[in-house]
C-alpha cells in the first residue's frame, strides 16, 4: 500500500470521504482533529500516510505521528470493505514500517466499538489511556447572580453565588498574536504531564487560529500583574459548544480558578444560544471529572488509546 509523507488534494478528499462514510455507519468520526489538520499539513519526517486505494476511491487509510521513540496512529476502513482483513493488513503495514526506529505504537480508537477491540487485542495491543466524552444540556443551569468586573454584560445570572476573583486578578478576551507567546507557556505548564496537550507549538496554536470556529472572544483568559494564570478556550462548531481546552498555571492551582474559567466559558457559550455543550478529559485525570461532573456533566462515550511496544 502507498506510503507517502504528503497527500494531494485529490486524495485528502478521498479520505474526507472515507471519513464521512465511516462516521455515518459507526456514529462516530474516525478521526480526531490533530489527524484532520495533518491531512493537509505540508511534508514532515514526522508524519506518514498510509492510503488503500481501490479503483477511484479509497477503502483504508492511517496516520501515523512519531516523537522520538513513540508513535501515535489513527486508521479507518470503509464500511462496505470491512470484515476481509483490510484493517489488520493496514495496521501491520503501518507496524513494521515502524519497528526499526520506534519502541513503543499508540493507536486511537474512537467509540470503544468492540470491532476496534477484538482487532487490537488480537494483534497484541493494549488497552492504554480512555479519554472521556462528558456533555451536559445547559438549560436551567445554576447561575451566579453576579459576575467580576470587566465580565460582558450578556453573560447569564442566575439566583447562585456570585463569582468572585482574587485581588489583582482580572479576566478578558484572548489577544491573537500578542498573547501567543504566554498561553503556549501556561498551556505547556498546565499539561506537563499531558501526551499531546503539553506538547503544543507555535505553529499548532497558529493552525488552530486559522480554522473557521476559531473567535477570540471565546478564547477567555485570566490574569494578573505577573502574568496569565489560566484560560478557558472554548469551540463552537456544526452548532454544537464545546469546552475545548482550560488550563490553569501551576501557580493558580487549588484556588478555585479552574471553576471559575469554566463558568465563565460556559456562560460565553450560553450568551451565544448554545444548549449543549461537550468536553473530552483523560479518565485518569480525576480531579479535571470531578471538576466536570460536579458541574452537571455525564459521559457520552469513551475513546480508547490502544498501546503495543515494538
Amino acid at each position: 500500500m502507498p506510503q507517502q509523507t504528503s497527500l494531494s488534494g485529490r486524495d485528502v478528499h478521498k479520505i474526507v470521504t472515507l471519513a464521512q462514510r465511516c462516521a455515518r455507519d459507526d456514529g462516530i468520526e474516525p478521526f480526531n482533529e490533530q489527524t484532520t489538520l495533518g491531512l493537509s499539513r505540508p511534508a514532515s519526517s514526522d508524519r506518514m500516510h498510509f492510503v488503500v486505494p481501490q479503483d477511484e476511491v479509497v477503502i483504508a487509510y492511517a496516520q501515523v505521528e512519531t516523537s522520538g521513540e513513540d508513535a501515535s496512529a489513527e486508521l479507518a476502513v470503509d464500511p462496505d470493505h470491512r470484515r476481509r482483513g483490510v484493517g489488520r493488513a493496514l495496521l501491520r503495514e503501518l507496524t513494521a514500517s515502524l519497528e526499526s526506529e520506534i519502541t513503543h505504537l499508540r493507536v486511537w480508537a474512537h467509540g470503544d466499538l468492540p470491532a476496534a477491540t477484538a482487532l487490537a487485542t488480537s494483534e497484541g495491543f493494549e488497552r492504554a489511556r480512555v479519554l472521556f466524552k462528558l456533555g451536559r444540556s445547559l438549560e436551567g443551569f445554576g447561575w451566579p447572580s453576579a459576575w467580576p468586573a470587566g465580565a460582558p454584560g450578556e453573560w447569564p445570572r442566575g439566583a447562585e453565588a456570585a463569582v468572585d476573583l482574587p485581588e489583582g486578578v482580572s479576566l478578558r478576551a484572548f489577544r491573537p498574536g500578542e498573547d501567543d507567546e504566554e498561553w503556549l507557556r501556561v498551556n505547556a505548564a498546565a499539561f506537563a504531564d499531558h501526551p499531546e496537550q503539553g506538547r503544543w507549538t507555535a505553529a499548532d496554536l497558529r493552525d488552530r487560529r486559522g480554522e473557521p470556529w476559531f473567535d477570540p472572544e471565546g478564547l477567555i483568559v485570566a490574569e494578573d500583574a505577573e502574568g496569565m494564570l489560566g484560560f478557558h478556550w472554548t469551540k463552537v462548531e456544526d452548532g454544537a459548544g464545546e469546552i475545548y481546552v482550560l488550563g490553569v498555571d501551576p501557580r493558580a492551582q487549588g484556588t478555585g480558578l479552574g471553576k471559575t474559567l469554566t463558568l465563565a466559558g460556559l456562560a460565553h457559550l450560553a450568551a451565544r444560544g448554545l444548549r449543549q455543550v461537550d468536553l473530552y478529559v483523560d479518565e485518569s485525570n480525576a480531579r479535571a471529572v470531578e471538576l466536570y461532573r460536579s458541574q452537571g456533566f455525564g459521559v457520552v462515550r469513551s475513546d480508547v488509546q490502544w498501546a503495543k511496544p515494538l
